[in-house]
C-alpha cells in the first residue's frame, strides 16, 4: 500500500505551483523586455548624405578579412564622437582614454579581438562574462548599426591620432623577436 503524507503532497504541489508561476513570470518579463528594447531604438543620426559621400582617405583594417573603416571621413567620425560622448565616455573616459572601463583608443582590446568587426559586435551585444573582469550593456538595441559603426570609426580615428602624436605605442608594428647566438 502506497502511503503519501499530507506534508509530502503539499510540498510537491507547492514546488509545482512555484515552477508554473516562475515560468509564467519569466515568459512575461522576456516578452515585455523585447518590446521595450524595440521601442527604445534611437533614430539613426548618421545621414544618408554622409554615407553616400565619396571617400578617398585612409581606411582602417586590422586584417584583410576585417571591416574597412573610413577614419578620415569628418561626418562619420563626428557622428561617432557625438554618440561616444553620449553613451561611452561615462565608463571609458573622454576620447576613449579609459576610466572605469578600459581604454578604447590604445589599440588593444581585452574583451574581443582587435578587429573592427569584433569591436562593433561587442558594442552591439555587450559583455556579460564578468569573469573577464567587467561587464558592459548591449547597445545594439538602443543605437542603430550605422551609428555603432561611426563610434568604431571615431575610436579608430582617435587611436590613429594618438599613435601619430606619440601618445601610445603603435600596436600594429610587430617587434622582432630577440635572437640569441648559439
Amino acid at each position: 500500500m502506497l502511503s503519501i503524507s499530507f506534508i509530502s503532497l503539499f510540498r510537491r504541489f507547492s514546488a509545482l505551483a512555484v515552477a508554473v508561476v516562475g515560468i509564467g513570470f519569466l515568459a512575461n518579463v522576456s516578452v515585455t523586455e523585447v518590446y521595450a528594447q524595440e521601442s527604445t531604438l534611437a533614430d539613426q543620426t548618421l545621414t544618408q548624405e554622409c554615407i553616400e559621400q565619396p571617400y578617398s582617405g585612409t581606411m582602417h583594417q586590422s586584417s584583410e578579412a576585417d571591416l574597412a573603416l573610413e577614419i578620415e571621413k569628418d561626418c562619420l567620425v563626428q557622428n561617432g564622437r557625438e554618440w561616444y560622448d553620449r553613451r561611452c565616455s561615462f565608463c571609458h573616459g573622454g576620447a576613449g582614454k579609459g576610466g572605469k572601463g578600459p581604454c578604447l583608443t590604445c589599440g588593444k582590446f581585452a574583451y574581443s579581438a582587435n578587429s573592427n568587426m569584433a569591436i562593433l559586435t561587442t558594442i552591439s551585444v555587450g559583455i556579460t562574462n564578468k569573469s573577464l573582469g567587467g561587464a558592459m550593456g548591449a547597445f545594439g538595441t538602443t543605437i542603430s548599426g550605422m551609428d555603432i559603426l561611426s563610434i568604431v570609426a571615431y575610436m579608430r580615428s582617435e587611436e590613429t591620432r594618438r599613435i601619430a602624436a606619440g601618445e601610445i605605442k603603435d600596436p600594429y608594428i610587430k617587434e622582432e623577436a630577440m635572437v640569441f647566438p648559439d
